[in-house]
């Protein structure tokens, strides 16, 4: 029984893990309670916020990058003529 309630607790584990919009229920404090339809769209907005800014945020990073190789790529093609 007790390797059963083990393996019960780490299917819990693993499945809390793989919900990404448990982080967003905690915030709206929604966790334990069944959503209704506004709660849900509440919930989906949030969601594609924190996409967008997560997007927003790694768009930056990849622009960033770019221009410093575009510019090492500069400074390389000075030295070379």
């Amino acid at each position: 029984m007790k390797q059963g309630k083990k393996k019960d607790e780490e299917e819990n584990e693993k499945e809390q893990e793989k919900d990404y919009l448990l982080p967003i229920l905690k915030k709206l404090g929604l966790e334990n309670t069944e959503l209704n339809e506004e709660a849900a769209i509440n919930v989906k907005n949030e969601a594609l916020r924190n996409m967008k800014e997560r997007l927003l945020t790694r768009a930056e990073i990849i622009q960033r990058r770019l221009e410093e190789e575009q510019k090492n790529l500069e400074n390389a093609y000075v030295l070379l003529s």
